[in-house]
């Protein structure tokens, strides 16, 4: 593996979004989510929708077949004058102020299927479809039109929400001159995975959509970002990732002039990061002739229509100028939670890491309780042994925990508990190894955040901090179960007690963020996983150290009914660290606000305050 360094770990921004529950039978409830979404950002997720998984896979499956295609067999269905059929790279130009080539994308665009002699037929953007040869990908229309369909009514369940958002009745948009004859494209899109904007290279260029409202389904691979205030120099952008079982929304051009400029139509862009991406996006617009302006319940006296909407300029996008350790800084004031990129950890590591951690667990518990943990918390902890908020029973997870090893007469260092190798071969191994280059990791982003801390690089390197550290990794499963009304939760309300956590997860959503734990009712925020990248937060110690400048966010884990997997990795200094406020974030008019306090002492405290007595298994056993 080779060596990285902090400047090769990339630090990223991302956009926390609302999650709309489509099977809500509280539409009322909803609409209040969704208008939050669309006054903060006009992009939201929406879960159970009624889009099967095996669908979406089959979609993007034959997508796939049709982008492998050699060219000749591609431009065969090049796209007609209605804008149906294949669109090779380069063709669309979204940003050309900026751009100095189109998008280094291809796309396919399948639309409502109106034959000539049809009661659209000679209307703006209806025409027969244009598909490609059956012998060649046979199957490829029949999955196109039902996936299609799915989407279709997707989007008009959502319109009925956006409705009375808007404090309208529920069927508003269902007239036949809005929604009842919609104008309704879906495209497949295929990157390259090129980009640099430095040099005016995008994959997709910035841009807001046309129509009323955009439901994206991508294969998980990350580029897709928001701007959402475009006028601010210099832009700021926010990647969206994408959650497994939902789809996003964005609302177009067109429901900003429904609203009066109320709900935004927000500037986006593709970056490439290297990899092939895929998506289909699906754009909703109203029937041809539907007249679009201001509705009666988004304007007033003082709040008159604004006419001039149509000639709002796109402002330059000018390139970004952050750096890892600006940005880093920008999180950790903000919640406290980042993702890192270029990190190093190959991703046949995690599998495997993943792969035994699910072996240990579908183990019987009597063998799991051979490995039960020890005085020094290493080994396994069954569901319910952790309490981490005021709740009824303990945490709706089990877990093994793996240490430093180390000599018994130090704090949380004591050879590690291992599972017989007879049982589960290459454990070990794998858990080791990968105990390692999360250590690695978590020692490049400590040299971002001295920086970020306005300390020297390599500040947090000494011997007494991390230079011997202790570094725990846990293996989490959740059962899925939480009910927070009757407290109940895979995880309760906490904050971590170290100085930073690293956290992979296998996408089953769950892990929520609440950044200001002092309002009530609280607010809870989903932060999703994104392949390729790992999931940072900031622990109470590094908290201590800054002063309360950097945040240590309170988070939980709620399930789902499916079962959770991940493997945090919690880094703390060594065990007699004295923790004391950084001589850079203190002055006379910002005194230390924490006593000093030695590592060991904290987290004996806080771990003596979270476990429950493993003795009544013992004597089970």
């Amino acid at each position: 593996m080779e060596n990285r360094t902090e400047e090769d770990v990339s630090i990223i921004k991302v956009s926390s979004l609302t999650c709309i529950d489509l099977d809500n039978s509280d539409l009322h409830q909803s609409a209040v989510l969704l208008k939050q979404a669309c006054l903060d950002s006009g992009f939201f997720y929406v879960i159970n929708h009624g889009i099967s998984e095996e669908l979406k896979d089959e979609a993007f499956e034959h997508s796939k077949k049709f982008f492998a295609l050699p060219l000749e067999e591609k431009m065969k269905v090049l796209r007609n004058e209605k804008y149906r059929g294949y669109a090779p790279f380069h063709d669309s130009l979204l940003d050309p102020k900026n751009q100095v080539r189109g998008d280094y994308k291809e796309g396919f665009t399948i639309g409502f299927e109106g034959g000539k002699d049809g009661p659209h037929g000679d209307k703006p953007f209806h025409s027969p479809n244009i598909w490609p040869n059956s012998d060649v990908l046979p199957g490829w229309r029949e999955t196109m039109e039902k996936y299609y369909q799915e989407a279709l009514r997707v989007c008009k369940s959502i319109a009925r929400i956006m409705a009375l958002a808007l404090d309208l009745d529920v069927d508003y948009f269902d007239t036949p001159e809005m929604l009842g004859n919609p104008i309704a494209d879906m495209v497949l899109f295929h990157y390259e995975g090129k980009s640099d904007p430095s040099k005016g290279i995008y994959a997709c260029g910035a841009h807001s959509d046309f129509g009323m409202m955009s439901l994206l389904a991508t294969d998980g691979v990350m580029g897709l970002q928001i701007c959402k205030d475009k006028d601010v120099k210099p832009q700021k952008w926010e990647y969206i990732p994408s959650i497994k079982g939902a789809y996003i929304v964005n609302l177009g051009d067109l429901l900003e002039r429904w609203s009066n400029g109320y709900f935004k139509s927000t500037l986006h862009r593709v970056l490439g990061n290297g990899q092939d991406r895929y998506s289909i996006p699906f754009f909703l617009k109203p029937s041809h002739d539907c007249i679009i302006e201001c509705l009666p319940t988004c304007q007033s006296e003082n709040n008159l229509p604004n006419d001039q909407m149509f000639n709002v300029h796109l402002p330059t996008l000018q390139s970004s100028t952050c750096t890892p350790k600006t940005d880093l800084g920008e999180a950790c004031l903000d919640c406290g939670f980042f993702y890192v990129t270029n990190h190093g950890i190959s991703e046949e590591l995690k599998d495997e890491a993943f792969e035994q951690s699910k072996k240990f667990f579908a183990l019987p518990l009597e063998e799991k309780m051979k490995v039960l943990k020890n005085e020094k918390h290493q080994g396994y902890s069954p569901v319910l042994s952790q309490i981490s908020d005021n709740q009824i029973h303990g945490d709706y997870k089990e877990s093994f925990f793996i240490g430093i090893e180390g000599s018994n007469d130090t704090p949380f260092c004591r050879a590690n508990i291992w599972p017989n190798p007879d049982v589960l071969p290459g454990w070990q191994a794998t858990m080791e190894k990968y105990h390692q280059e999360a250590l690695r990791v978590c020692k490049a982003i400590a040299r971002v955040l001295a920086l970020a801390l306005n300390v020297d690089g390599d500040y947090f390197d000494k011997p007494e901090m991390l230079g011997n550290p202790l570094a725990f990794m846990r293996l989490l499963h959740y059962e899925g179960m939480s009910d927070p009304s009757k407290g109940i939760y895979g995880c309760g309300p906490h904050s971590d007690f170290g100085m930073m956590t690293l956290l992979a997860t296998d996408s089953v959503m769950g892990l929520q963020i609440c950044k200001d734990r002092y309002v009530k009712p609280r607010k809870w925020e989903y932060i999703p996983s994104i392949k390729g990248a790992y999931i940072v937060n900031i622990g109470d110690l590094l908290e201590r150290w800054s002063n309360g400048i950097f945040k240590s966010t309170l988070h939980r884990v709620l399930g789902n009914g499916q079962d959770r997997y991940s493997i945090a990795f919690f880094l703390q200094p060594s065990h007699d660290c004295i923790v004391e406020c950084l001589p850079t974030c203190q002055s006379e008019n910002n005194p230390p606000k924490y006593p000093a306090i030695k590592c060991s002492t904290y987290l004996t405290q806080r771990y003596q305050d979270s476990q429950v007595d493993l003795s009544i298994y013992k004597k089970q056993t």
